[in-house]
C-alpha cells in the first residue's frame, strides 16, 4: 500500500513537472529576460545626461522581437517620489516598427534615436540630490504563431545629481 501511494505521488509529481515545462517551452515567459539600464554618473544640476536601457536575453535560445521606436522609456523619481517629466512640451514619435533577433546573453539597446524626440531619454534635473530612475520596456514576441505584447520593468536605480 506504501510503495503504491509512493508510486501514484511520483507519478503526480512527474505529470505537473512536465507541464509546467511544457508550458515555459511554449509561452515565451518573461523571466527569459532581464531589464536593466547603464550605470548613470557624474550628472550635474541642469546638464542633459543620457539614459539607456537594456533588455537581456538570459535564456539559451536566440528570440526574435518586434518594437516600435518607443521600446523603451524611463521614469525618474527624487528623494520625496514625485517624477521628474521630461524637459519638453512637444514629445514627437514616428510609427516605425523594427524586428531583430537577440542571442542568448546579448543586450540589446534601442533608445529610438532619430526616430523620436531625443526628450525620451535625455533628461535635465534642476536640483542636486539622490534620484531613481526605472527602465520600462515594451515589445512583441511570437508565441506559437500570435503575437504576444510583453511589458517589463527593471528594478529602480539610484543615481546622484550633484551641483
Amino acid at each position: 500500500m506504501i510503495k503504491l501511494n509512493i508510486k501514484v505521488m511520483t507519478l503526480i509529481l512527474f505529470l505537473i513537472l512536465t507541464a509546467c515545462s511544457a508550458s515555459n517551452e511554449k509561452d515565451p515567459s518573461n523571466s527569459i529576460f532581464q531589464v536593466g539600464l547603464d550605470e548613470i554618473e557624474n550628472v550635474r544640476v541642469n546638464e542633459t545626461f543620457q539614459i539607456v536601457g537594456y533588455l537581456k536575453n538570459s535564456s539559451k535560445k536566440t528570440v526574435e522581437i518586434s518594437h516600435g521606436s518607443g521600446m523603451f522609456s524611463y521614469e525618474i523619481y527624487n528623494e520625496d517620489g514625485e517624477r521628474i517629466l521630461p524637459n519638453a512640451t512637444v514629445l514627437l514619435e514616428n510609427a516605425i516598427g523594427y524586428q531583430v533577433e537577440i542571442r542568448p546573453g546579448e543586450e540589446y539597446r534601442n533608445n529610438g534615436q532619430d526616430q523620436r524626440s531625443k526628450e525620451y531619454y535625455e533628461f535635465v534635473i534642476p536640483q542636486p540630490g539622490n534620484y531613481k530612475v526605472k527602465t520600462n520596456v515594451e515589445f512583441m514576441m511570437d508565441n506559437d504563431g500570435k503575437q504576444k505584447k510583453i511589458s517589463l520593468s527593471s528594478e529602480s536605480k539610484e543615481f546622484k545629481v550633484q551641483e
